[in-house]
């Protein structure tokens, strides 16, 4: 309980609804019971009394009991409910911001589908419980006792019968909640792996199809789709046989009722309209009674979504600004590594060790290396998006003193996969400036990003939609878009992850040209698998195995590297039997 009891502390933040509404219940409840207890006295006084002059009153009194008992539960359920949607938003809107400041090591490890089931479903399952299975539980707890009470001052006989039915109700959700909150949990895990397992296959459509996979796959959602039923089966049947055993109650209920009330009636120590007390507000007690056993099934499922969403709050946050960050008023780009490495959780080995780099204001820096020389990962670190050890810093404060925003703020950073949202052209170009782009501003930028005849061949130019992760685009005009999202946030120094791979090599060198024309005065970062993309960088560093094997200009490392001299003759000749 201790769980959904922190969760219980945020309604109480709104306090003052929550009260308006929890006061609107025992009033609905005096309602109900006063309307039963009014129709029961006048069976009597018809039974005994032939006046009927009393019914106009009557019928007036009633019709504003009524008039008052819907009110207050529409203004119970207004604020109750209304208190629960918004602890919701708020609830989604803390986990959607823990889950960004959480790092690249947290997302490495973490399933989209999971994530995205304990945003919505787990939240959901919370809310219900805190949220209308509040409201139903102080329902019940002023309607039962209110009504026994009434009931027992007419007839302690017949109300004792009519209790012993409520006693089985409470063993069967004592027993029963335990195994409905295993059964539960199971439940959420397998449906998050359910939306793992699609929002993958979606997103990979192309390779699944490309491979001829698709019956594969679809036997693999198959199986977990049956997992899930397995466990939803085993949950309704610990539920379902709770929800009978009160079902059963409540008929049950009726007989003593019947049989005890109507000997009451025949000694006459009751009268007619006793007995319709009796059955009413009997019916009415069983009502909030199978409202908690509908609770007893929510809360297992509450319970195990409280934890799952507890877990992820509870993540670390690795990566977090310092207690009084440094300012950096204006940002020149000066960029120092001293003996920096990194090593992946988990990872037999360093991804770098021993890098010392000095990158100039206004300079270029080119990174090089076969696959897996820990090119990306030194990127990363220029971005704090994974923690460094050693230092790193910018125009001369270390990051680890920069606050994330001023940091990430002076960058523009082009990942290697090319990721694009599944909105138009021009907000995708617009997020990098934090501003909606006008015409003249997008042309500038994709004729500086080489994307001008691709984008007026758009049928709604600017503004159309290039689909969930650009999909509508070649590999190249992705690149080349993130590229000119990126020069739209004119930020000083500027990454490129390997953001040309896709690009022929007479687009790259034109694209080349202008990055340089338009980067002057910015701090340029290129990694790249090809010696051409950085030729002409100021200074280009040769990794191997997290190393640096050489660093200097490219003509230096022709004379200094091996590894470089070699793979710029083999691209060279590829390039030249190309063109043949």
């Amino acid at each position: 309980m201790s769980r959904l009891y922190v969760f219980f502390l945020r309604f109480l933040r709104h306090r003052k609804r929550l009260a308006a509404g929890a006061l609107c219940v025992p009033l609905v409840v005096l309602c109900d019971i006063r309307i039963t207890v009014m129709i029961g006295d006048a069976i009597d006084r018809l039974r005994t009394n032939d006046d009927t002059a009393f019914l106009p009153g009557f019928f007036g009194l009633l019709l504003v009991v009524a008039a008052a008992q819907g009110t207050f539960r529409f203004l119970q359920r207004w604020w109750i409910v209304g208190v629960s949607r918004s602890v919701e938003v708020e609830l989604k809107q803390e986990l959607f911001d823990k889950l960004t400041v959480l790092s690249f090591g947290f997302h490495n490890k973490s399933r989209s589908g999971d994530i995205v089931s304990r945003l919505t479903s787990d939240v959901e399952n919370v809310r219900m419980l805190l949220g209308p299975g509040l409201m139903y539980v102080l329902g019940a707890a002023v309607m039962v006792p209110g009504s026994l009470f009434v009931l027992y001052r007419i007839s302690p006989a017949v109300t004792f019968a009519m209790s012993i039915p409520l006693v089985l109700v409470a063993v069967s959700m004592k027993v029963l909640t335990p195994r409905m909150h295993r059964y539960s949990t199971a439940v959420q895990e397998s449906l998050a792996d359910i939306s793992h397992r699609a929002q993958e296959n979606f997103a990979g459509i192309r390779v699944v199809k490309g491979y001829g996979l698709e019956a594969h796959e679809s036997a693999g959602f198959d199986e977990r789709s049956r997992t899930n039923r397995d466990h939803q089966v085993r949950f309704a049947r610990a539920r379902g046989l709770t929800q009978a055993l009160i079902h059963l109650s409540h008929d049950l209920a009726f007989l003593p009722i019947l049989f005890v009330g109507g000997m009451a009636m025949i000694d006459r120590t009751i009268q007619a309209g006793d007995l319709f007390k009796f059955i009413d507000l009997g019916f009415k007690v069983f009502w909030p009674v199978i409202a908690l056993g509908w609770m007893a099934g929510l809360y297992p499922r509450a319970l195990a979504s409280a934890e799952r969403i507890d877990e992820l709050l509870d993540e670390p946050v690795d990566i977090r600004d310092p207690e009084t960050p440094r300012p950096l008023d204006e940002v020149r780009g000066e960029l120092r590594l001293d003996d920096v490495a990194f090593q992946y959780p988990d990872a037999p080995t360093p991804a770098l060790t021993g890098i010392d780099i000095e990158v100039p204001a206004g300079s270029t820096l080119g990174v090089v290396g076969p696959t897996g020389a820990g090119k990306s990962t030194l990127l990363n670190l220029l971005g704090r998006l994974f923690e460094a050890r050693g230092e790193i810093t910018l125009d001369g404060i270390p990051l680890k003193e920069l606050s994330l925003e001023t940091l990430r703020g002076a960058m523009a950073y082009v990942p290697q996969d090319s990721f694009l949202f599944s909105e138009s052209y021009r907000e995708n170009l617009s997020f990098g400036a934090r501003r909606t782009l006008d015409d003249e501003e997008l042309a500038t930028l994709i004729e500086r990003a080489e994307m001008t005849a691709e984008v007026a061949a758009f049928p709604a130019g600017y503004d159309q939609l290039i689909g969930e992760r650009g999909v509508t685009l070649s590999g190249g005009q992705r690149q080349r878009s993130c590229i000119a999202r990126a020069l739209a946030k004119d930020a000083p120094v500027l990454i490129l992850d390997d953001a040309l791979s896709a690009v022929d090599t007479e687009t790259e060198a034109k694209l080349l040209e202008k990055l340089r024309g338009a980067g002057q005065g910015r701090t340029v970062v290129i990694a790249a698998h090809r010696l051409a993309t950085v030729r002409e960088a100021d200074r280009i560093v040769a990794l191997k195995e997290g190393c640096i094997e050489a660093q200097g200009t490219h003509d230096e490392l022709l004379e200094r590297s091996e590894w470089y001299r070699a793979t710029w003759d083999r691209q060279r000749m590829l390039e030249e039997l190309e063109e043949l």
